[in-house]
């Protein structure tokens, strides 16, 4: 009988724990973005060097042409005391780069190959820090922290999405947010030529643009590869400041039709492209070089126009789709003909220059009408469009108001990275719309005697809803409004937080034992209301002692609009 050989036993795979796997899972995840724009990864996780009398190691390093990212992670909050320990090794780095780059070869093999391979020299380099964290920094830490670049959860979604759009091209918006230096990129290092990027075309007298005095309105022909690195999008939900963010995120199915259109076609797309360009563009009369004088602008005339090479240059208020589309993709096939038509093809662009006295606030408020009255003309504005831009366009308005409360309690105090504030912020996340509209929007309106406004005691609060006042005036009484409106709302808030336990303060807290809800928030903020309309004393010092008997409400009996009978509910328990 012969005998059967045995069989081996299959090694079941070394599990790893759910922390390593987050952190495992939070790199891949980085480093597939970076990979989708263009960058190289080197392996750096686990050397220890010295430099300058330091001894740390790096999480990643990453490479571009000469634009190197140094890489920290971390799958919790980030933490200013952390930081603030790894950033003296950073601080070395960044101050002496160069040495830095030289010294870290005899260290990292796979660096030391990279750099060899480099057509750039130690020098040459741009040296950015990245803190690449699952939750947001706050601001205070942002503000601590200048030199470096907080990438958090919200952040990389909104790369990941873009960079799977546009493919290579998203690194120029990349670029903008880590504030790379075109005139010193790639190859330009090693060019002493002039670093502006220049157009023929015409410019339109003042008379005839019907534009207010001051403002320049030039046509010209624009290559896209020059658009896709200078241009900026003011994209609502992207990585910039929420202030005079309204358009739509680039629609992935849009840009594939209109790059088959420009394979099979072959055409450049014939409508204007609207910009704005900056002050320092520079009008010249390209037969005398000589700039070209107000005085006469009497008629259509041929023009040069120059532009600085920096980012955010050319503002895109119309046509970013058929800019985008000629993006760079590594792995599509129809970019073998795109490339092409990225140089070779030109859009036709009309731009508008500013005069030089307006804000940068003025402008935002401009494009955004611009924007507008595009749109509306051509396909209707979606409403989340028209809201974001009235925001912009009246911050005076409550729902303004409300929507600047939102986005501070979203970063300090007691819902700081629990609020939905960006189409890219975790799906966990409690969303922020029923709670501006029902929670917020009552509390701060500017009028009645349950509103904050009714409560706060700036001797000047009058001339804010004084349309005839100075707006610098009421600016500064908006922002005022505004932080009182979020301590007060914070002081209840984080009291709140005490009494009930914060551990039920979390999205993702098991239903049976999970306090927090868009409900719950509206709740409470109803019941400021309640405070503010009886005239009850208000403060942290009351909230603690009036907050022992919270935990004995059933906030789970308080399903979807109820939130007006639980903050009644709340009211009567602890403050009467």
């Amino acid at each position: 009988m012969v005998s059967q050989p045995k069989k081996r036993k299959k090694q079941s795979k070394r599990q790893l724990d759910p922390a390593a796997q987050l952190r495992k899972k939070q790199r891949l995840s980085t480093r597939a973005v970076f990979k989708r724009i263009g960058f190289e990864w080197v392996r750096s996780d686990g050397i220890e060097f010295q430099f300058d009398g330091r001894t740390g190691e790096i999480d990643d390093v990453l490479i571009y042409g000469n634009i190197l990212i140094v890489a920290e992670y971390t799958t919790g909050k980030p933490d200013s005391a952390h930081l603030a320990k790894k950033s003296i090794l950073y601080e070395k780095i960044r101050r002496r780069s160069a040495d830095w780059i030289f010294e870290y070869q005899k260290f990292n093999e796979a660096f030391s190959t990279a750099i060899q391979q480099s057509l750039y020299q130690p020098e040459e380099f741009q040296v950015f820090f990245v803190y690449a964290s699952l939750h947001g920094a706050d601001q205070e830490m942002e503000r601590a922290f200048p030199h470096y670049r907080f990438l958090d959860g919200t952040r990389l979604r909104y790369f990941d999405a873009l960079s799977k759009t546009i493919h290579k091209s998203a690194r120029h918006e990349f670029f903008n947010y880590l504030g790379v230096d075109l005139k010193r990129l790639e190859q330009r290092i090693h060019d002493s030529s002039d670093k502006s990027k220049s157009f023929h075309g015409y410019i339109l007298p003042e008379a005839n643009s019907g534009y207010p005095k001051g403002f320049k309105v030039v046509s010209f022909y624009g290559d896209p590869a020059t658009l896709l690195e200078m241009s900026y999008v003011l994209r609502k939900d992207s990585w910039r400041d929420d202030e005079g963010l309204y358009q739509r995120i680039l629609i992935k199915g849009k840009i594939g039709k209109m790059r088959q259109y420009l394979t099979s076609a072959k055409r450049v797309f014939v409508n204007n492209i609207i910009v704005t360009l900056p002050n320092e563009a520079i009008i010249n009369d390209p037969e005398t070089g000589r700039n070209v004088d107000n005085a006469d602008l009497t008629i259509v005339r041929p023009i040069k126009v120059s532009i600085p090479l920096k980012a955010n240059m050319i503002g895109l208020v119309d046509g970013q789709h058929r800019v985008f589309c000629y993006h760079e993709a590594a792995n599509d096939p129809l970019d073998k003909e795109i490339s092409k038509q990225r140089t070779r093809q030109n859009l036709l662009v009309t731009g508008l220059i500013f005069p030089s006295s307006w804000s940068t606030t003025a402008r935002r408020e401009f494009e955004a009408k611009l924007f507008l009255e595009i749109n509306d003309t051509q396909a209707r504005a979606k409403s989340v469009l028209k809201q974001s831009i009235e925001v912009l366009l009246n911050p005076f308005s409550t729902l303004a108001i409300a929507k600047e409360v939102t986005n501070r309690l979203s970063k300090n105090g007691a819902l700081s990275g629990l609020l939905q504030t960006n189409f890219f912020d975790p799906p966990e996340l409690i969303k922020t719309s029923s709670i501006v509209s029902y929670g917020l929007r009552p509390l701060i309106k500017t009028d009645g005697d349950d509103s904050l406004f009714s409560a706060w005691r700036n001797p000047k609060k009058s001339l804010l809803i004084n349309k005839s006042i100075d707006s610098e005036i009421r600016k500064e009484l908006l922002s005022s409004y505004i932080g009182f409106c979020t301590q007060e709302i914070n002081d209840f808030l984080i009291e709140a937080k005490i009494a009930t336990g914060s551990g039920t303060w979390k999205p993702s807290t098991p239903r049976d034992r999970q306090l927090l809800s868009t409900t719950t928030i509206n709740g409470f903020l109803v019941c400021i209301r309640l405070l503010v309309a009886s005239n009850t004393q208000r403060g942290r010092d009351f909230y603690s002692k009036k907050f022992s008997p919270l935990k004995s409400v059933k906030f789970n009996d308080y399903k979807s609009s109820a939130w007006k009978a639980l903050g009644e509910k709340i009211f009567e328990t602890c403050f009467k």
